[in-house]
């Protein structure tokens, strides 16, 4: 059987010989091969016919020509003269191949939790299913199929899993990989309705938690430092924790790991204020080192979120992920966009940031009121 592969560097450089030989097609270059032979011997061959016979040509040894070398080596050799590789072979590409190079192009971008979470749809949903299949060949009905058979056990998980699809051809059209008007089979498809995940903190729980921040111990100074710039940045607790002072520009911050790799934040002048007072009582290369441990930085303030939620009075649901909603929550509320939070918040898509909103109490009574009184003036005339 004809293996196509979607040959890159690193997938090139993990080659290992078997004990048979076996060859890999190249599937943006239709007619190329690699040939890894037992002894660890490997050659770019293509195949030509010659008086009714196809036989095998050598093109050159691995070690000798790259994949772009080789690439122009074969067209060549065909009698084409370009430079550019031949157009991908709309029906030679798996699923599977292009999801290998995908994981291979975000390995130093995203972040490992990231990469765990998707490898984990990928293996238990996504490559079962289509793996093996040559994506132009994928319809929507297989996917709408596969889509709501998981959406009975696992809506949440249904969604993430569409978005994943979606994500890697899209990612696949864009470095090339792909024809660029080859259309996406899940387009058709609505996520399962989801909603709000988590909570926002009221005014009210706000101002007590501040209260509590402002009076924390030595001891608790540095968890408290943290809470208070997540709240001013709308950044994940990870983001803040590990933190270097050479990431704080004059007014925003650099962010080189994310859970979507590298970002920027913007600063208010109340995170300026605060980090430049924080700056002139830290001697480390972290804003947040660790104290007791041999981690260069702290790992977790989950112990110290802990008491402070119980000092403030809030409730025993609240997490300190949380805060990231009540950033983006009274982001809204202040009158900002969806799309404008998400920016804030380093989403990619409104979808995204959506699940974010959350409406305190206060604000929802004012809109009744305002909107009442609209309505009052129209009917008095």
């Amino acid at each position: 059987m004809k293996t196509v592969t979607l040959l890159t560097p690193l997938i090139l450089s993990s080659l290992r010989p078997r004990k048979m030989e076996y060859v890999l097609h190249d599937a943006q270059c239709d007619g190329l091969a690699l040939r890894v032979q037992p002894g660890g011997a490997k050659s770019w061959v293509c195949w030509k016919r010659d008086a009714g016979k196809t036989r095998r040509v050598t093109l050159g040894r691995f070690e000798d020509m790259d994949l772009d070398t080789a690439r122009e080596a074969f067209h060549g050799h065909m009698g084409n003269s370009q430079r550019a590789p031949a157009p991908l072979q709309r029906n030679t590409l798996t699923f599977s191949a292009l999801c290998t190079a995908f994981l291979d192009a975000k390995r130093g971008i995203y972040a490992n939790s990231t990469l765990s979470s998707l490898g984990c749809y990928l293996d238990t949903q996504l490559l079962p299913a289509f793996g093996r299949s040559k994506i132009a060949r994928i319809t929507t009905p297989d996917i709408a199929e596969w889509f709501y058979a998981y959406s009975r056990s696992r809506p949440g998980g249904a969604n993430q899993a569409l978005g994943h699809f979606t994500t890697i051809l899209n990612w696949g059209q864009e470095a090339g990989h792909l024809p660029a008007d080859l259309p996406n089979p899940a387009a058709p498809l609505r996520f399962n309705r989801r909603l709000a995940r988590g909570r926002m903190l009221s005014s009210g729980q706000l101002r007590r938690l501040a209260a509590v921040l402002d009076s924390a111990t030595a001891r608790q100074r540095d968890a408290a430092d943290a809470i208070w710039l997540m709240l001013l940045t709308g950044c994940r607790s990870g983001e803040i924790l590990r933190l270097k002072w050479d990431e704080v520009r004059k007014d925003k911050l650099a962010l080189r790991r994310t859970k979507t790799g590298p970002r920027e934040v913007n600063l208010s002048d109340a995170a300026i204020q605060y980090l430049s007072r924080l700056r002139k009582q830290r001697r480390s290369s972290y804003v947040f080192p660790a104290q007791r441990t041999k981690q260069p930085h702290r790992i977790s303030i989950d112990h110290a979120w802990q008491t402070f939620k119980h000092l403030a009075g809030l409730p025993d649901g609240i997490r300190l992920h949380d805060l990231r909603h009540t950033y983006a929550s009274h982001a809204i509320m202040s009158g900002e966009t969806l799309y404008m939070t998400g920016k804030l918040l380093g989403h990619r898509s409104p979808d995204s940031t959506e699940r974010y909103a959350h409406l305190d109490a206060s604000y929802l009574a004012k809109a009744a009121d305002k909107v009442a009184r609209e309505v009052d003036e129209l009917l008095s005339g």
